[in-house]
């Protein structure tokens, strides 16, 4: 008791207990045993779902019916109530019920029930033949078919949930009313919402809304995290299921929390190893006979694993694995959101940013980068013996709130480019930031470009296409004339270089020349020398072996005589 004291809407203080590694190391000189944070806002853990959501979830809402994606996930160390604040109880619902449950309230009247365009790769939209519509309804029934009651989950809230809102390029006068909002569209706008249920699970990714046999062991399918053109990740073959209300939207949830990873240990008797991601997408359509897609906008709930210590849980063999694999990624997380604060000081060199490290941030990247509004809620459990634990989140969500970035969304035209995948059928693309309701920013926007094609008539579509196919070839000509003037500049920079490297070359051959013949006139001096004393050596040596002494010379005379 009284380890996290709130001091005001927007202050945490933590004070270390007695028997903390913090409190030990303050003791020793050390760091401190008071720490005080600053949050966006502060929930005591008496607050309602109600009362929570309101004051956390409502502005992502609006922003994301207007167009702009979300992400929300939950932060903290095991067993704080993160899966109880995304998902709540049949009781008491959580941030996840309650925004669908205001989205199909906010389409309602507007809601285009048929199945004929799904959502495709990150930001795209496939439109769907008859026999793909059927095989997606078969699909979804076979799903909703495979639900048997389970007896819900109820998690303790005797917790404190600390919401922070990350606002990577999105100002807050960005967000409008929901009525007006409502005002503002077009009668003949309609919307599809799709949803998708997968988790990271020791770093490979599955979608837990697939069927699997329970007659025999069947293996879970791991998917890919891909890459579109444009360089937005999204994960291959997930499944996307259509639906038409909040009820059937939690019955997918229900479906998927049943093939989720969950294991016991000895902090929590239902502790989630994996970082599941809930994702919804509202396709905005016009023109009930012939819907054009006007845009897509996505709302992710990632229910992030809570970190952990093996002493503390005391897991061993296929626990202790998942927790290195959940630290590990958190880790990863963490160094991401520090690179990004220290690339917003200019004076600083900016850093890598390793969002490749980790499937998590992989997908998390795009909102980090600017195309979309993030949101980050701290779970804190007040229990002395988490008090470490909860200090290093606590030290984490401090950087993570630093970071802000103001990339504003690019805006595109009014016509969406159409694309044809590799099955032939027509996809249309665009920007997954813009609205129907943005106005371009550039007023140079030629009138052709301003007017709905819908009410065109078809001499006017055969002028626009000519037009157009008239600007294209402008286009690729200019190009082209730029291509070869970039490579014949480039061209006669490499020949310059390339007589420079040759002059170097001949220069630095004539001095290693001179420099050779210098040292070899030099040795041809030494060895001269060297051969006159050593014959000298050898005249004076032959003159020593014939010496005779003048007194020996003279006594031989005489016996000679």
């Amino acid at each position: 008791k009284g380890c996290v004291t709130i001091e005001d809407p927007q202050t945490v203080i933590l004070n270390a207990p007695k028997e903390s590694s913090a409190m030990k190391n303050s003791e020793r000189g050390v760091g401190h045993s008071v720490h005080k944070f600053t949050f966006s806002q502060v929930f005591g853990p008496e607050t309602t779902q109600s009362e929570f959501f309101e004051g956390s979830m409502k502005e992502i809402v609006r922003a994301y019916v207007n167009g702009v994606n979300g992400l929300v996930f939950t932060y903290g160390v095991t067993n704080a109530g993160k899966t109880f604040t995304i998902q709540g109880t049949s009781k008491d619902f959580g941030i996840l019920p309650r925004s669908l449950d205001v989205i199909f309230n906010h389409i309602r009247g507007r809601h285009y029930l048929k199945m004929k365009f799904k959502p495709y790769l990150s930001n795209d939209v496939k439109k769907l033949e008859d026999a793909q519509v059927k095989q997606e309804e078969a699909i979804k029934t076979a799903i909703l078919a495979s639900l048997k009651e389970v007896s819900d989950q109820i998690l303790p809230f005797s917790c404190l949930v600390i919401e922070l809102f990350l606002c990577f390029g999105l100002a807050e006068n960005n967000f409008v009313p929901l009525d007006v909002y409502r005002t503002n569209l077009h009668q003949r706008t309609q919307a599809s919402v799709w949803v998708s249920f997968c988790e990271i699970y020791n770093e490979y990714v599955y979608d837990l809304l697939n069927i699997l046999s329970t007659s025999k062991a069947q293996k879970r399918r791991v998917l890919r995290i891909c890459e579109d053109q444009g360089g937005n990740s999204y994960i291959k073959d997930l499944k996307w299921i259509n639906v038409h209300s909040t009820e059937e939207a939690c019955k997918i949830l229900k479906i998927g929390n049943k093939n989720r990873s969950f294991a016991c240990t000895r902090m929590n008797e239902q502790s989630s190893r994996s970082h599941s991601i809930f994702s919804v997408r509202l396709l905005k359509l016009t023109d009930e006979h012939q819907p054009c897609v006007l845009g897509v906008s996505e709302l992710s709930f990632c229910d992030l694993a809570g970190s952990e210590r093996c002493n503390k849980t005391q897991a061993f063999g296929d626990r202790l694995k998942e927790a290195g694999n959940i630290n590990n990624s958190l880790h990863i997380l963490g160094k991401c959101i520090a690179a990004l604060k220290q690339n917003q000081n200019p004076k600083m060199k900016p850093s890598y940013i390793p969002f490749r490290e980790s499937k998590l941030t992989r997908l998390f990247q795009p909102f980090f980068c600017g195309k979309g509004k993030a949101c980050m809620i701290v779970n804190v459990n007040q229990h002395a013996s988490t008090y470490d634990e909860t200090l290093h989140v606590m030290k984490f969500s401090a950087i993570a709130k630093q970071v802000i970035q103001t990339i504003l969304p690019k805006n595109f035209g009014y016509f969406p480019s159409k694309l044809v995948g590799g099955d032939g059928k027509p996809i249309v693309r665009f920007d997954a930031n813009t609205s129907v309701d943005d106005s371009p920013d550039s007023t140079e926007t030629s009138a052709e470009e301003e007017v709905d094609i819908t009410i065109l008539s078809h001499e006017d579509l055969l002028k626009t296409t000519e037009n157009l196919k008239e600007k294209l070839v402008a286009e690729r000509q200019s190009k082209l004339l730029l291509e070869v003037k970039i490579r014949r500049e480039m061209a006669e920079a490499m020949f310059r270089q390339l007589l420079e490297t040759e002059e170097a070359w001949s220069n630095r051959l004539e001095d290693l020349k001179d420099s050779y013949e210098e040292k070899l006139e030099s040795k041809f001096e030494m060895y001269k020398e060297a051969i006159k004393k050593h014959a000298y050596v050898c005249a004076m040596e032959q003159i020593e072996d014939n010496y005779v002494p003048i007194e020996e010379f003279l006594a031989e005379q005489e016996k000679v005589e």
